[in-house]
């Protein structure tokens, strides 16, 4: 524990102000400081492209992107409805962001004039026509009317319409957090299903550009899983109106994300040798892994590059679905976490953050969680393991040792 006078290691670490705070794609979008510090990895690249591709060739205008928290979906949708925008400055910026001029086919599929009507929603266990309803009229400038409460069919011809007049432009409409509207519809309290398919259906007859791109964080078929065989079916049909494209970072994406969020004043010269040995170890089974790996181990310090290489596979987990991303874990002041580590180690005493500390946060922390899934028999043997070393040893050393390879085991 660092004393009162004594540097902790949090004097000259941080997390950037850019990776603590959540993207709200109905409030971020159209601010310029909202694309601060934003990475276009090739995982998001693959996504315009498929797009764009499916636009340009068919008749395909409504998406999914499925992914885990904390990948960057809502960052990209703000990214994207950036440069679709009415401002101008701003739409360079984000095209900069994206990289579009090595992207030829999105000027043909996403042609600007004036700017586009971005329609964002946030998703709420409740009425998604409601939602949707309000942001059209948002968009649109129009202060809300009490009277005349919106259906299925006002709101989509409101879409229709708009995308119509805007000649040499188009509407793109955003759910984020689509899931939730989905939970709504499975539970019976929110709207049928069949208005997403109503939607999709009118994206792709829209005499105008009509884009739809709904936001998930599990597979549109897992929402209904609890529902009769019959009614699974029409969730099938639904979903295959939307064009799916996976939204799941690459470990390397991830960790070259994570050392974009660790601002650090310096770092020690040990770090560059253990994150050539990780890198290498991991290449054997990885050869794709890029030649720069090592690097951007390196810039994860104080996280060890063993643990820092481990926080995307974590992060697909589905005892990591709720809510806890990896900047979250990276942000939190929980028992055990990142935060806590900085705060906690003087800085004389700085090492890095380990796997084995990262075993105590989870125990913690999330070990119900863990425990109610799909690893949950797999940590319930990796604790009695541990406990079994911690009753024959007193040795710290060959404890924590083991909790490194439980982690290192579980997530691999």
């Amino acid at each position: 524990m660092a004393e009162k006078n004594e540097q902790a290691l949090a004097d000259i670490v941080q997390i950037s102000r850019q990776y603590q705070r959540s993207i709200r794609i109905d409030v971020d979008i159209g601010r310029a400081d909202a694309l601060d510090g934003y990475i276009f990895h090739s995982t998001a690249s693959s996504v315009i492209d498929g797009m764009c591709r499916q636009i340009a060739g068919t008749n395909q205008r409504s998406f999914t992107w499925t992914g885990p928290f904390g990948g960057g979906k809502s960052s990209l949708a703000v990214a994207l409805a950036s440069t679709l925008h009415q401002d101008k400055i701003l739409r360079v910026r984000a095209r900069e962001a994206l990289q579009l001029d090595s992207k030829p086919e999105f000027d043909k599929v996403f042609p600007v004039r004036k700017g586009w009507l971005v329609v964002p929603v946030v998703g709420r266990r409740g009425s998604v026509v409601s939602e949707l309803g309000a942001a059209v009229r948002k968009a649109q400038g129009k202060s809300f009317d009490g009277r005349s409460k919106p259906n299925a069919q006002s709101v989509i011809a409101d879409l229709l319409l708009e995308a119509k007049e805007r000649n040499s432009d188009g509407v793109l409409v955003f759910i984020d957090e689509m899931g939730k509207f989905l939970e709504a519809s499975a539970l019976g309290t929110g709207d049928d299903v069949y208005f997403f398919q109503e939607l999709a259906e009118a994206s792709a007859r829209s005499e105008g550009r009509l884009v739809v791109v709904g936001v998930l964080h599990q597979s549109f078929a897992q929402y209904s899983v609890r529902l009769g065989i019959e009614t699974r079916d029409d969730w099938i049909k639904v979903q295959g109106r939307y064009l799916d494209l996976p939204f799941v970072a690459a470990s390397d994406e991830v960790v070259e994300l994570i050392g974009r969020a660790i601002e650090a004043k310096s770092r020690p010269e040990w770090m560059l040798d253990a994150s050539s040995t990780v890198a290498d170890a991991i290449r054997t089974r990885r050869p794709a892994v890029g030649k720069n790996f090592a690097a951007a181990l390196e810039r994860c310090w104080p996280l060890h590059p063993a643990m820092a290489a481990l926080l995307g596979p974590i992060s697909k987990r589905q005892f990591g679905q709720n809510e806890r991303s990896t900047f979250g874990f990276l942000s939190s002041l929980e028992a055990y976490g990142f935060r806590s580590y900085l705060e906690s180690t003087p800085l004389s005493q700085a090492t890095w953050y380990r796997p084995s500390d990262y075993w105590d946060y989870l125990r913690s922390n999330l070990e119900p969680a863990i425990l109610a899934s799909p690893d949950g028999h797999r940590w319930a043997q990796a604790v009695e393991a541990i406990e079994r070393a911690e009753a024959k040893s007193a040795n710290p050393l060959m404890i924590s040792m083991i909790k490194n390879i439980a982690i290192i085991d579980m997530f691999r």
